[in-house]
């Protein structure tokens, strides 16, 4: 998410309307790492789990507010910063 914002506001600024491929590779890298992070910290939070015998229920939230809430910023705030950065404003008056 970082290097998406930095690459847009860098873009806004220098008044550079990337391809549609350029400002959205940030987002789907964005996208790969948080995967590979999913893949790798999955195995030790169901040992976690397992260990200290949670509840489903527990569980289900622990996994919804460290995995599921996180990654949706994270994709949102990547997505809406590919979007400004390909914004062109027409109608602006010079």
């Amino acid at each position: 998410m970082i290097m998406s914002r930095t690459l847009a506001k860098r873009r806004i600024a220098a008044g550079v309307r990337p391809t549609w491929g350029a400002a959205w590779a940030p987002v789907a890298l964005d996208a790969a790492c948080l995967v590979a992070a999913f893949v790798l910290l999955f195995r030790p939070f169901q040992s976690l789990t397992e260990t200290f015998n949670f509840p489903v229920w527990a569980t289900v939230t622990a996994l919804l507010a460290i995995g599921f809430i996180p990654v949706q910023a994270v994709l949102i705030f990547s997505s809406l910063w590919a979007a400004k950065s390909r914004y062109s404003d027409d109608d602006a008056t010079p």
